[in-house]
């Protein structure tokens, strides 16, 4: 690794002013002497010390390569690139977590590290929530989004009651068959009744589903509990819940925990802020974090679950908690891998899907490669942003073919055919991931 030569020669003419300033000859002849010692000792020094670095960095990095590369007996999942504009796609979002959120779980997966003893290790979410939503917050991390569900479902039983709107009487999530009423039902022994018409819902059908009756309270806690999507339609109004003691938890799979790039999608913040007394997410590309579920609530309302035995056995590791509170921090800039891709320009989508669609044209078979402007699509209960896609129409294999194989192999790459060809989407591309594409469509379509 030897230096150039023009940095040798700047080198050794640097030196040789020096000497020349130099009024003593032996001084003079020292400062030659020492610098064209330094001139040799350098490329051997730089060398060693950046060999040295390399099997570092390779023996660090070995385990995490070889489990990208298969080496491992277990079996591994594939890379997802997300093209079919659709972001809680049901295979994924092809949206990778932030490296600040990866690293803050190591020193917990480490082992070698001492727990934080005698205070909630919740406090920085906790905190970013509260300053959000105008109260005092608190929240339980779970294992996953069902284990939340199942706590809800604890509403139901203690002589409580569970109440779901049956404007809320849809999917949960998209792709899924899952419906909020049967999935609480479910998880609870309790009760849980539908209230209201598939437009919506009022107080009197509150009060009827009550049998006439005020809620009673239970260890402080209200035991009429409505429990509905994030629909703005089966919402009831804070004061008419407060007149009959009832609490409200809006159950939403795939929103922010505070405030992005969107006006169109809801947070957990938000709702609260609102007027609801929780709020059960599921942890993905819009929270920033792993799967997990998050029970977000008032700190009133949450105390029931402080002392319930069912909570330790679900509660999420610290690690998981530790991923969520380095989130968080980043929501709060709008700065998660999906707010930089939510605020890409549609001047910025043009060009990109203009240059990827010359680059695909160059591919045998690809008889034509235009642009297209349609929307994509964030959640089910939120809006959409303008988009642009390469629509492709090849002479080899059908469009359904073709996205079936591309949706195979070490990468999948999730497309959207049509009677026009396939529809290759930018908006939840990253410039990394659409560099590999031309490759996987060419191998896709022979």
């Amino acid at each position: 690794m030897a230096l150039p030569p023009w940095t040798v020669d700047l080198l050794r003419r640097g030196v040789a002013d020096l000497a020349r300033q130099a009024t003593d000859p032996e001084t003079a002849q020292n400062l030659k002497d020492q610098a064209t010692k330094l001139v040799e000792e350098l490329p051997r020094v730089a060398r060693e010390k950046v060999d040295s670095i390399l099997k570092q960095a390779e023996a660090g990095a070995g385990p995490f390569r070889d489990a990208w590369a298969g080496a491992a007996s277990f079996q591994r999942p594939h890379s997802l690139i997300n093209g079919s504009g659709n972001l809680t796609h049901e295979l994924g979002s092809g949206v990778a977590v932030d490296t600040a959120v990866m690293a803050a779980a190591a020193p917990y997966l480490m082992g070698d590290c001492v727990l934080p003893q005698g205070q909630r290790c919740t406090q920085p979410v906790e905190r970013f929530l509260s300053d959000a939503s105008g109260t005092d917050i608190q929240v339980l991390v779970v294992n996953s989004f069902d284990a939340g569900l199942s706590l809800l479902g604890q509403c139901g039983r203690r002589s409580g009651r569970i109440l779901v709107p049956r404007c809320c009487a849809i999917p949960m999530q998209a792709g899924s068959s899952a419906y909020l009423a049967d999935e609480l039902q479910r998880w609870t022994g309790g009760s849980v009744r539908e209230v209201g018409t598939a437009e919506g819902f009022t107080e009197a059908d509150v009060v009827s589903a009550m049998g006439g009756c005020p809620s009673r309270s239970f260890g402080g806690q209200r035991t009429t509990t409505l429990v509905r999507l994030s629909k703005a339609s089966c919402s009831l109004d804070p004061e008419s819940r407060r007149k009959h003691h009832v609490s409200e938890v809006v159950v939403a799979p795939s929103i922010r925990l505070l405030g992005g790039s969107s006006e169109n999608c809801s947070s957990a913040a938000s709702l609260i802020k609102a007027g609801a007394d929780a709020v059960l997410l599921g942890g993905g590309v819009l929270t920033g974090t792993p799967g997990m579920g998050m029970l977000i609530g008032r700190s009133e309302w949450m105390k029931a679950w402080d002392e319930d035995p069912r909570v330790s056995m679900l509660q999420a590791p610290d690690a998981l908690v530790a991923m969520l509170n380095a989130a968080a921090l980043l929501a709060c800039d709008s700065g998660l891998p999906v707010d930089r891709l939510i605020a890409a320009s549609e001047s910025n989508l043009h060009d990109r899907a203009e240059r990827l669609a010359t680059q695909l044209s160059g591919v045998d078979g690809v008889t034509s490669a235009t642009v297209t402007q349609e929307p994509a699509s964030m959640s089910l209960d939120a809006g959409q942003l303008p988009s642009r896609q390469v629509l492709l129409r090849v002479n080899t294999a059908s469009p359904a073919v073709i996205v079936e194989r591309l949706a195979k192999g070490d990468a999948c790459l999730l497309a959207e055919p049509s009677d026009d060809g396939v529809a290759i989407d930018l908006r939840w591309i990253t410039p990394d991931q659409q560099a590999r594409i031309s490759k996987l469509f060419a191998a896709a379509i022979h």
